[in-house]
């Protein structure tokens, strides 16, 4: 009788032993978040406070954290409060920042051929801006960067880029000759105004202000939203609406990280993204006159009437160079065909 005891006691210990194993496994598998726990995503961006896709960057943060019921939080870091966008698409590849919202002109740094966001007046017209980011250019753009270990989750439009100075309204591509212009960290944007005679120089834009108010600066550009908030029409007298370049933000996520994420939660975080898509581009719509009084009422004197034809005329020479040594006839055929520029 006793050791019938001992032999059912052994058996139960046995079996319990098993279920506590498959529980493991389970949990291992993922099945429900990943490691069934919840995932936190330090995110990181350049873009300045009071901006529309800085403003729905942090609104999705809220609506993922609710909707995940907290499995996955995303921590904002704005106003490249973790460095410059080449410096955090480095902390992205060794895993110490999950996720960020970087210009995608600015990935060049890990594959040239994201530079071709940086094309001077690409497109026709800003519609076929927004649906070529929907549709395979956007793909495009995503398959390169999925190459570096990073998986594309949205993009938000950060919008045409214009330029401010304090010498002269900027008319002609020679208006430009001569003058020191601070651009991002992109080859491309350099060659550009090079091919105007302007003296690009590289600079972090956390360091622009200063560089204007000491005169160590002619002029910058950006997209309004960015001239408004950081509140440029202190340091500079001129806005020129050139609308040279188009710039997106291209939000990723290390994608290790990303796999460890459910697919139910990875869809709404996409959800979210894509509706955040929407409401930047219409409020960029929405708050673009808003703007321009903004910064006439505070000074700037605010010149439409640039000669942009003879600015793609003068700055077309590098879409010859970048496509042979760079993008390559393929991609360039994905870019033309959604440009608008040809029949």
């Amino acid at each position: 009788m006793k050791l019938m005891k001992t032999g059912v006691l052994s058996l139960m210990v046995l079996a319990m032993a098993a279920c506590g194993n498959g529980e493991e496994d389970g949990e291992g598998n993922g099945e429900e978040s990943g490691s069934g726990e919840s995932v936190t995503l330090q995110l990181g961006h350049a873009l300045s406070p009071g901006t529309p896709a800085a403003d729905q960057i942090d609104a999705v943060a809220e609506n993922v954290a609710e909707r995940t019921d907290g499995r996955v939080e995303l921590d904002i870091y704005p106003d490249s409060q973790l460095g410059s966008e080449t410096e955090m698409l480095e902390q992205i590849q060794v895993g110490s920042m999950q996720a960020g919202a970087i210009m995608v002109g600015s990935m060049q740094t890990l594959d040239n051929r994201m530079a071709i966001e940086d094309l001077p007046y690409m497109w026709a017209d800003i519609e076929n801006a927004r649906e070529a980011y929907r549709g395979e250019f956007g793909e495009e753009l995503a398959g390169i960067m999925d190459e570096q270990g990073m998986t594309q989750i949205g993009y938000l439009e950060w919008g045409f880029r214009h330029i401010t100075n304090n010498d002269r309204p900027i008319v002609e591509p020679e208006d430009l000759e001569g003058m020191n212009i601070r651009v991002a960290e992109t080859a491309l944007r350099v060659d550009a105004f090079e091919q105007v005679g302007a003296l690009p120089t590289v600079m972090a834009f956390s360091e622009v202000y200063g560089a204007l108010q000491q005169g160590a600066l002619d002029a910058q550009e950006n997209p309004l939203a960015n001239i408004v908030a950081p509140r440029f029409y202190e340091v500079q007298d001129y806005l020129s609406l050139t609308g040279h370049f188009y710039n997106t933000v291209m939000v990723v996520a290390e994608s290790d990280i990303w796999d460890d994420i459910s697919e139910e939660d990875q869809q709404v975080i996409i959800e979210e993204f894509d509706e955040a898509s929407e409401v930047v581009q219409n409020e960029n719509d929405e708050m673009e006159g808003e703007y321009l009084a903004e910064l006439e009422e505070n000074g700037m004197e605010i010149n439409d009437n640039v000669n942009t034809e003879a600015f793609r005329e003068a700055m077309l020479p590098v879409y010859e160079e970048w496509e042979e040594d760079v993008f390559g006839e393929e991609m360039m055929d994905i870019y033309r065909e959604a440009s608008g520029w040809e029949e």
